[in-house]
């Protein structure tokens, strides 16, 4: 963006490298933002802009393992949302509070998570998500049919996990790729730094995570209507779970899975998500140059 100058912050939590891909915005809030499934804020770049040009510094997160960082394969679901909750305390040190949360599939369980730990947040947007504990967290996966077997699927995976943790697993062996890609619209995806695996033991991680459905801010989930992954029954189930001091459903109008990656759809998020920020009193600014909204 020609006004705005993107920034890699680059931190340290026990002894792991993440970062932080900022957008600044003196004066504003920021958006702290969790990639989906291998991915790293590169590939979200429409939405990455989109949020600035709502009003919002924006500081999409490289957790450890991913983007920018080292290919390490130690990492877990529970560290990679303690990234998150580290990456909105160093934002807030720093000055870039008040802070809140985004994330689009895995992301967007994340952020979910994030939001039933940190007490800080202003407010906690999911683009697609469910708590991993539900019986429908099984049907998005190629295990679908053994959910009637959760209990011993896990106990399976996690045994091999700890026998094979950095074993790499690719995306297809266990998500349906057709589903992620169905209904998606014309869009690039810059693929620098997006991975390819993930290792085993993160998986195990993943298939037993627990994740709080009691949130500590308002809550707003984003979804396709032809999300052929989280689809609209799935999306219901998961909000019917949350309790927040105020929850929302905004059904996006088509692009599938990858909606958020989709420059107008992006837009939409952008724009909705600030006008509920600047409505909960977070400060956010429009630059002369930036595409004006008419809510904020």
């Amino acid at each position: 963006m020609p006004h705005s100058t993107l920034r890699l912050q680059r931190l340290r939590r026990n002894g792991h490298s993440l970062a932080l891909e900022i957008r600044p915005n003196p004066g504003a809030g920021t958006m702290l933002f969790y990639p989906g499934t291998m991915l790293s804020p590169r590939q979200y770049s429409p939405l990455m802009a989109a949020l600035r040009e709502a009003g919002f510094a924006v500081a999409g997160l490289h957790p450890e393992g991913h983007g920018v960082n080292p290919r390490r394969s130690g990492f877990t679901f529970a560290s990679l949302l303690e990234d998150g909750l580290f990456a909105e305390r160093w934002l807030q040190d720093a000055g870039f509070g008040p802070v809140a949360v985004c994330g689009h599939s895995q992301g967007g369980i994340l952020s979910a998570a994030h939001a039933g730990i940190s007490t800080t947040l202003t407010a906690a947007f999911s683009i697609c998500a469910i708590l991993p504990q539900m019986p429908q967290a099984i049907a998005l996966t190629r295990f679908a049919r053994l959910a009637d077997r959760r209990a011993k699927l896990e106990r399976g995976i996690a045994a091999l996990g700890r026998i094979l943790p950095r074993l790499p697993v690719p995306l297809a062996c266990y998500l349906p790729v057709r589903r992620v890609l169905a209904g998606h619209r014309d869009i690039r995806i810059d693929r620098r730094g997006s991975r390819l695996t993930y290792p085993l033991g993160f998986l195990a991680s993943l298939f037993s995570a627990r994740v709080s459905p009691l949130l500590h801010c308002p809550f707003r989930l984003y979804n396709a209507g032809d999300d052929a992954l989280f689809t609209p029954a799935r999306a219901r189930a998961f909000l019917s779970e949350i309790q927040a001091p105020t929850k929302t459903l905004v059904w996006l109008p088509g692009g599938g899975h990858l909606a958020p990656m989709d420059p107008a759809l992006a837009r939409f998020i952008a724009r909705d998500a600030a006008a509920v920020c600047a409505g909960l009193g977070m400060p956010l600014r429009l630059e002369a140059q930036d595409t004006p909204t008419a809510t904020v």
